[in-house]
């Protein structure tokens, strides 16, 4: 059965899961509404035998450009200081930034990332919880968190050095330069680089190889490799939740975000 909703769709076939993005206009950022949806729909896909292998991909030009700025950063500035983002309880107990990793890490069964185009920011982080990307050559990747006064979030600065590597990780975070598909090929980010309109194909590929394969075992494989990373992982997320907490209260936060919005170079000053 397919399930569908105005920013996320989620398809079904011969055991083998699709959830794409679907904010083509905002390049498929990460709102609170989307977010949601994600977490929903892979405890839904979690618990289905049926559901072999999932695909992440994104509608449009865009894999996923991170948090919506717009809508969610930009809720942190508030009268020209930084102040926190009203909040539920439960939302203040278990932060989306916390709770987005940690639904991917238990699902339990193979992610196929199918970037499509730029994954920027918790958009990077969202590609790295993936087992096996494979991207398009337009795609891109930016950790953009710098440029915004930030340190990675969603779960970044533990994924991204486990998937690149600890140097790759850090150049990438301390510059928030963004590198294309064959770059990130080079420095293991992605396993694959393809064309464009060959990009659904090859996922699809290798999700049916993975599909007909002996489920039980390629899920306790996955287990078995993640699963000493997964156990540190929660006390990990904690500490970023608390460095980022830190970082929306300092001016170069304040700065990075105003200048996203008036479209300008930041200049930063160190607090």
């Amino acid at each position: 059965m397919d399930k569908s909703s105005d920013e996320l769709i989620f398809e079904y076939r011969d055991g083998i899961g699709a959830i794409t993005l679907n904010r083509p206009e905002k390049k498929n950022a990460l709102s609170g509404i989307l977010e949601g949806n994600i977490i929903k729909v892979l405890a839904e896909a979690k618990k289905r035998d049926d559901v072999k292998v999932l695909i992440l991909t994104g509608k449009g030009d865009g894999f996923c450009a991170g948090a919506d700025v717009g809508q969610r950063i930009s809720a942190y500035i508030v009268r020209g200081d930084a102040a926190p983002e009203e909040k539920l309880r439960s939302e203040l107990l278990d932060p989306g930034w916390v709770v987005l990793p940690r639904a991917f890490a238990s699902f339990g069964k193979p992610i196929i990332g199918a970037i499509n185009g730029v994954a920027a920011g918790a958009g990077l982080s969202l590609a790295c919880y993936c087992d096996i990307r494979i991207a398009s050559e337009k795609a891109r990747f930016v950790a953009s968190w710098i440029k915004r006064g930030l340190i990675p979030d969603a779960g970044g600065s533990f994924f991204l050095p486990r998937v690149v590597g600890v140097e790759n990780a850090l150049k990438l975070c301390y510059t928030g330069e963004a590198i294309d598909a064959a770059e990130a090929k080079r420095i293991n980010l992605v396993s694959q680089v393809v064309p464009h309109e060959e990009l659904m194909k090859a996922a699809m590929n290798l999700a049916d190889r993975i599909a007909c394969g002996p489920s039980v075992a390629v899920e306790l494989t996955h287990r078995l490799v993640w699963g000493r990373y997964f156990k540190e992982l929660s006390d990990h997320l904690n500490l970023e939740n608390h460095a980022m907490d830190i970082c929306i209260n300092t001016i170069d936060f304040k700065e990075g975000v105003n200048s996203f919005l008036e479209k300008r170079e930041p200049k930063y000053k160190g607090i």
